[in-house]
C-alpha cells in the first residue's frame, strides 16, 4: 500500500517504557490500542511519550508503528507537562499527522496547539479526583493543573471520547464537541485464561494510594479472616506514595495480617495472568475510577468482581450479573460481599461466566475498529 493511501494517526499519551510491566491502566489502553492499531496495514501510527521516566530519547520502530519516546528531566523548576506541551506540540508539527488522539489533558492542550485535528479521549474525571487526592501538596498541585488542562481541551475540541457513560454525564455539559462512546480495550489472553481457583484467594490489582484505598480493603479483610481464617489477599501493583503505604503496612501490622496479605509488586503480563487464573474473587475498594481495567480483566478471566459503587464501576457492574458492588466506606457491607462469594462456588462460577460474557465488548478487535473508524471520520477521509 502506498504511503499517500495511509491515515497517520499520532497516538499522544502516557505509554509504558517497559511493555513487559505496564503500570497504570491508561499506560494499558494505550498500549493494547497501538497493537490493535498496527493490524490496520492502511494506518501509520505514531505514538508520543513525553515523560521523566523516559530515560533517553529514541525511537523504536515495527512495522506500521513508530513509539517516539521523549525524555524530560527527573528534577525541574517548570513541570514537566507544562514543559511537555510545547515539546509534543514541535513533534506533532514535524510529523504532520492526519490526525491526533491525545489520551491526557496536557497532550490534548499540544495537540490543539500543534493545529492538527484533535480526538481527546478522557481516562479519568480530573476534577473528581482532585477531590480524593487531598493529603499531599504535590497531588493538589498535579490535579490542580491538569484539571486546568482538562477544561481548556474539552471546551476547544471537537471530538472526545468517553470511555465510560460516567464521563458522558460528567462532561456532556462541559463541551460542545461530539461525543463518542468507545470503551477501553483487553487483548484476547486475558479471554484464555484458566480457571486454576484456590479457594479463599482475593486479587486486588491496583495501585497502593489513596484514590484506590486499599486501606478499606484491609478493614475488610479483619472481618473476612473471621470466618475465613485462610483467606489470601495478593496485591498487584505499584506504590507511589510511600506515605499512603506506610499507613497500610501499619494496619496489616497493628491487626496481624501478615500471613493474610502478599505485596507482589508490579506485575507482568503473564504473572499478571497467573494471579487471575489462582484467584476466586477480584476485589476493588477504590474512592474514584472511570472505568478501571481490573474489573474488565476480571470479568474477561471470568471472575466475579467486588467493588466499591464509584463513577464508571456501577456501568460495567450491574444488578449482580458478574459480581457486586458496595458503597465507598462501606466496610461490612464490603467484607459480606466477599464472603458471599467465598462461601458459595457455583455463585461464583455463575457470575463470572456473566461477566466472561459482557466482557466481549471489550475485545481488543473491536475496540481498535472503533477508533479506526472515527480516525478517518476526524481526518474526513473514507475509509477503504
Amino acid at each position: 500500500m502506498s504511503l499517500k493511501s495511509t491515515l497517520k494517526v499520532a497516538l499522544v499519551t502516557p505509554y509504558p517504557v517497559d511493555v513487559r510491566r505496564i503500570p497504570g491502566g491508561v499506560r494499558s489502553v494505550a498500549y493494547y490500542l497501538a497493537q490493535g492499531l498496527r493490524c490496520f496495514q492502511d494506518l501509520d501510527i505514531h505514538v508520543l511519550h513525553c515523560h521523566s521516566e523516559v530515560p533517553e530519547n529514541r525511537v523504536e520502530v515495527e512495522d506500521n508503528l513508530a513509539v517516539h519516546y521523549m525524555a524530560m528531566p527527573k528534577r525541574r523548576v517548570v513541570p514537566n507537562t507544562m514543559v511537555a506541551v510545547e515539546r509534543v506540540a514541535r513533534e506533532l508539527r514535524r510529523l504532520r499527522p492526519d490526525v491526533v488522539n491525545a489520551h491526557a489533558p496536557h497532550y490534548a492542550v499540544a495537540a490543539l496547539r500543534s493545529g492538527y485535528p484533535t480526538i481527546y479521549t478522557i481516562h479519568g474525571v480530573i476534577h473528581r479526583e482532585a477531590q480524593v487526592y487531598r493529603s499531599r501538596l504535590f497531588d493538589r498541585f498535579r490535579l490542580g493543573l491538569e484539571m486546568w488542562y482538562d477544561r481548556y481541551a474539552v471546551r476547544r475540541v471537537s471530538d472526545i471520547v468517553a470511555i465510560s457513560p460516567y464521563v458522558l454525564k460528567e462532561y456532556r455539559d462541559l463541551s460542545q464537541a461530539r461525543f463518542h462512546r468507545i470503551d477501553n480495550p483487553l487483548p484476547p489472553d486475558f479471554f484464555a485464561v484458566p480457571d486454576l481457583e484456590e479457594e479463599g484467594r482475593l486479587l486486588y490489582v491496583g495501585t497502593i494510594d489513596e484514590r484506590k484505598n486499599p486501606l478499606d480493603l484491609m478493614r475488610a479483610l479483619v472481618i473476612v479472616r473471621q470466618h475465613v481464617p485462610n483467606v489470601q489477599l495478593r496485591i498487584a501493583g505499584r506504590t507511589t506514595n510511600p506515605y499512603y503505604y506506610q499507613q497500610v503496612q501499619e494496619f496489616i501490622a497493628a491487626h496481624g495480617l501478615e500471613a493474610n496479605v502478599k505485596f507482589l509488586g508490579l506485575q507482568d503480563r503473564e504473572h499478571l495472568l497467573q494471579e487471575y487464573a489462582c484467584c476466586a474473587v477480584v476485589v476493588l475498594s477504590s474512592r474514584q475510577e472511570t472505568q478501571p481495567m481490573a474489573v474488565l480483566e476480571a470479568m474477561a478471566a471470568g471472575k466475579p468482581v467486588v467493588a466499591t459503587r464509584v463513577g464508571g464501576v456501577p456501568d460495567l457492574i450491574e444488578g449482580g450479573n458478574s459480581g457486586f458492588t458496595v458503597a465507598v466506606g462501606d466496610v461490612e457491607a464490603l467484607a459480606q460481599r466477599i464472603l458471599d462469594l467465598l462461601n458459595d462456588r457455583s455463585l461464583r462460577k455463575a457470575l463470572g461466566q456473566c461477566g466472561q460474557q459482557f466482557a466481549q465488548r471489550f475485545r481488543l478487535e473491536t475496540i481498535a475498529a472503533q477508533y479506526r473508524g472515527l480516525y478517518y471520520q476526524v481526518a474526513r477521509r473514507t475509509m477503504p
